[in-house]
């Protein structure tokens, strides 16, 4: 499982690649800053494969870093 978070805007439909499983979305009450990516974001979206680059890109999608 991959998480992503979204920096531009909450997730909805079409602020995310279709064509993937999803395992979770969460969307934060407001937009807040993310130690783990260094940013803010509007929420996260936990898909069970990895997105390809494009995609991400594409979607404005900013992946996890791993953690311990």
């Amino acid at each position: 499982m991959t998480k992503y978070y979204s920096t531009q805007r909450p997730i909805s439909i079409g602020t995310f690649p279709s064509g993937h499983k999803i395992e979770a979305l969460v969307n934060f009450d407001q937009r807040s800053f993310v130690e783990n990516i260094g940013r803010p974001a509007w929420g996260y979206i936990i898909f069970k494969d990895e997105l390809t680059e494009d995609e991400a890109k594409q979607y404005e999608l900013v992946k996890a870093r791993r953690t311990a």
